[in-house]
């Protein structure tokens, strides 16, 4: 009897050991599944031994066993998978063994487990496999009623005497043996998951330890007393850059690398501080790598005495400092550096809680405030509404309601405002600050430069910019009263001369013709006067709707009247040209004076252009004659000659009053500043494009009359885009300015573009490497090739090169006789970028075709 016991609990304790050694095995871990069918093999393994270890005890017929613990624990805590392995190990081991009463074996063997399974699902565990709350008791009614259906069996087939005494006998046996081995199963599962936890548990901290220890680039050291080597683990390895695995390290190859005076010194500390019963304590000092680099350690170490308070070993930790030290350096000097150049700045740095923006408390403010205010810091920030009352109060609110619009914008602050300073002296100070959100609070930083002399000698440059533009209006009104003396002087020493002539003189033919000589005189003074008001912007205009195309071609006709034969009046006119609103004699008198003036600067013979166009002027237009254009939409009128050009010394006088290039008495020098006087007065404008040598275009931009043209225009959008990185564009223009603004142009739209100064150096390039997918050339330029012949001398050497033309003239006017393609694209500057950007698209979608 004692035997079978010892057997059964060896055997259980031996199960409760397989169940410890599964529950912390860290394969294991996290995989439950796993775990349960584990659980059934060692339970369906231990059952078998029990069953070997089954014993006959009086007076009870059947041998008893403790296996039914193992078997409902394996239903129980083993799920589906572990009641089947059990049922099947213990049902197949009856079945292997035979005897009587088989069927009820197996019935038995494979019920327990599936009752332990059953229990699982009507009362299952909050915290698997933990059983220490487990429904022990279900467990036993379930096992106690599975033996109801054997026991009526054998009730009902026994052929023993007495069946109504033996056989409750039998049944309380098995049920007695049953439940105190699921007593002992329960207890045992409950010490092994126990053990598991705290051992998972204890595992898991020195995982968590291990993991910050290393993360933390801390290092354990142990020294015995008197011995010659000391203990390193891979953190103390990696501070001192050692090639070695962790353990022990000689002694002296360690002080090797420390410095020597930071060693002796934190020795004698430490044993000064174990005379004074002191075990613990922390030391820093320098140590050198083995590659060289020089680190600050800090180490916190622990001594062991003996019972006699002799230290027998240290143990410390160790920490590489040196990043720390290093950053705890660099922001010393910055902060070194911040003041220094807070002392330099000719302004103060300022810091405020700015929570309330109309109350501002003042938290910092650097010593240099007193040469800006006249208060010194400790002043400002004791009493804020200093501030207040230095500042223009006209200006404060606007300055504060700027300030939060920024804040709530997210953008930095720049102001200039004026102050009234401690000594009465008045200031402008610049406001340059940001702000965020520190701790619930809105705090600016600003740094507060003073910006007088700045706003003095911006003064003083206005004053004298006004002085001299006073002067200049002084002189253009003495050039334009000089000139008006000179010529009404005239005219009326031609009145008066034929008036006393008149008085004089009976003949009546005489007579008429002295009065035709003064009236003469006389509309020439009017026209003198109509002609200043119209320079003036004061002659009054009759406007009226004109199709301009129309108004060309009558003044056409009446040109090639007045030219000679030497000069041919061409005419490039837009179909579908927007009307504009204009006083049409003014517009026929600058057609003329215009005419008149390219017939003589072309000496009698060469081509007269006269164009229009509908233009479209945007917020990027710029007026090279600096004339005030609103965006909107515009008729162009265009005159272009191919006479002697203008030069530069002259150009920027050539529409001031009474200025003339011409010989004396063949000019009044009222022409131009007559036309520019009637364009500003109709709302438009005059640009000039000229070249020495080879001709001038005059350029006159007219509002558009219908009602679209009030609105502004909307700044063109559209992108164009190359079809690829490799589209090669080769440019020939010879303004440094022109040729910088159109290379940024076509490069931001996606283009190769290599950039000529000449058609000659065009010609070079292109015969260096002819790759080239169009030519954007000026047709005017200084070298042999212009840019007509510079086309007609690389489609010699590529027949299929697109050519894209642009010149400050007419179309006409420079094109006569030169053999371009019909399909070649003329462009008149200035040209904006969306057109610039379309034509050179067009161009090689023609050539593509």
């Amino acid at each position: 009897m004692f035997a079978f016991i010892t057997e059964s609990l060896t055997s259980l304790l031996l199960a409760g050991v397989l169940v410890y050694v599964v529950l912390t095995r860290p394969s294991l871990k996290n995989r439950k599944f796993v775990q349960q069918a584990v659980l059934g093999s060692i339970f369906g393994v231990m059952v078998i031994f029990l069953a070997n270890q089954a014993t006959r005890i009086e007076p009870f017929l059947m041998p008893l066993d403790f296996r039914a613990g193992l078997s409902i624990f394996a239903g129980y805590l083993g799920g589906p998978i572990g009641a089947i392995i059990a049922g099947l190990c213990g049902a197949g081991f009856r079945y292997v063994i035979g005897g009587p009463e088989i069927e009820i074996g197996i019935f038995m063997n494979l019920g327990i487990p599936a009752v332990g399974l059953a229990v699982s699902y009507l009362r299952p565990l909050k915290n698997w496999p933990d059983t220490r709350q487990s429904p022990v008791g279900y467990l036993v009614l379930g096992f106690a009623l599975l033996h109801i259906p054997p026991y009526i069996y054998y009730a009902s087939t026994s052929i023993l005497e007495n069946p109504d005494v033996v056989m409750p006998l039998v049944a309380a046996g098995y049920i007695v043996s049953g439940v105190v081995s699921i007593l002992i199963t329960w207890q045992i599962l409950n010490y092994a998951f126990r053990f598991a936890n705290d051992a998972n548990h204890a595992a898991e901290l020195a995982r968590r330890l291990d993991l910050a220890r290393t993360a933390s680039g801390v290092g354990l050291y142990v020294k015995d007393i008197g011995e010659n080597d000391l203990f390193y683990d891979a953190g103390m390895i990696a501070i001192f850059g050692l090639d070695r695995d962790p353990g022990p390290i000689p002694l002296c190859d360690v002080e090797a690398a420390l410095n020597s005076e930071d060693l002796q010194r934190e020795r004698d500390a430490m044993e000064q501080c174990w005379a004074k019963g002191k075990y613990q304590g922390n030391a820093n000092f320098r140590a050198t790598r083995a590659d060289g680099e020089q680190r600050f350690i800090r180490t916190t170490w622990v001594a062991e005495p003996d019972t006699n308070g002799v230290v027998k070993r240290v143990m410390g930790m160790s920490v590489d400092l040196t990043d720390i030290r290093e950053a705890k350096q660099q922001s010393q000097n910055s902060r070194h550096r911040l003041a220094t150049v807070a002392e330099k700045l000719p302004g103060a740095i300022v810091e405020l809680d700015a929570t309330d923006w109309f109350n501002p408390e003042f938290l910092y403010i650097s010593p240099k405030c007193l040469d800006i205010w006249g208060y010194t810091d400790q002043e400002l920030i004791a009493d804020t509404g200093l501030f207040a009352k230095m500042h223009d109060l006209d200006d404060l609110v606007t300055f504060l309601k700027t300030s939060k619009k920024s804040f709530e914008a997210g953008e930095s602050l720049y102001y200039r405002h004026m102050i009234t300073a401690r000594d009465g002296k008045i200031k402008w100070l610049d406001h340059h600050g940001g702000s965020l959100i520190k701790d619930g609070r809105i705090i600016v930083t600003a740094i507060v430069l003073d910006a007088t002399h700045e706003v003095e000698l911006q003064q003083r440059i206005e004053n004298e910019r006004e002085i001299a533009r006073r002067a200049q209006k002084n002189e253009s009104i003495g050039q334009l009263t000089g000139g008006v003396a000179h010529d009404f002087n005239n005219l009326l020493a031609v009145i008066l001369g034929n008036l006393e002539l008149l008085s004089e003189d009976d003949d009546p033919a005489a007579q008429k013709e002295m009065i035709d000589a003064a009236i003469t005189a006389t509309l020439r003074g009017a026209d003198l006067t109509k002609n200043m008001l119209a320079f003036a912007r004061q002659a009054p205009l009759n406007s009226q709707v004109l199709d301009l195309n129309k108004v060309v071609r009558e003044a056409k006709n009446w040109m090639a009247r007045a030219f000679p034969a030497s000069i041919v009046v061409q005419t490039s006119l837009l179909a579908g040209l927007w009307p504009i609103e204009t006083d049409r004699a003014s517009l026929e008198s600058a057609l003329l004076n215009l005419g008149l003036n390219a017939r003589d600067a072309m000496a009698g013979q060469g081509n007269l252009t006269i164009e229009t166009a509908n233009v479209r002027i945007d917020e990027a237009y710029v007026d090279n004659r600096k004339e005030e254009l609103p965006p909107g939409r515009y008729v162009m009128l265009a005159v272009s000659d191919t006479g002697t050009g203008i030069s530069n010394a002259v150009l920027g006088s050539i529409f001031e009053p009474f200025f003339t290039t011409k010989p004396p008495g063949s000019g009044s020098g009222l022409g131009l500043s007559m036309t520019v006087g009637f364009m500003r007065q109709s709302g438009g404008t005059v640009q000039v494009y000229t070249e020495v040598g080879q001709g001038t275009t005059f350029k006159l931009y007219f509002p558009a009359a219908d009602a679209t043209s009030e609105q502004r225009a909307v700044p063109v959008r559209d992108e164009f885009h190359a079809t690829g990185s490799d589209t090669r564009l080769l440019l020939a223009e010879d303004e440094d300015d022109v040729r910088k603004t159109l290379v940024a142009i076509l490069e931001r739209a996606g283009y190769q573009v290599t950039a000529t100064a000449s058609g000659d150096e065009a010609f070079a390039v292109f015969e260096a490497n002819p790759t080239f997918d169009l030519l954007l050339t000026d047709i005017v330029m200084p070298g042999i090739l212009q840019g007509t012949g510079l086309a007609k001398e690389l489609r010699l050497r590529g027949p299929d090169l697109p050519v894209l033309f642009m010149s400050g003239y007419a179309s006409e006017a420079t094109v006569h006789g030169n053999g371009l393609r019909p399909e070649d694209i003329r462009l008149m500057k200035p040209v904006q970028r969306v057109d610039l950007l379309a034509a050179v698209a067009a161009a090689l979608k023609i050539a593509s075709t």
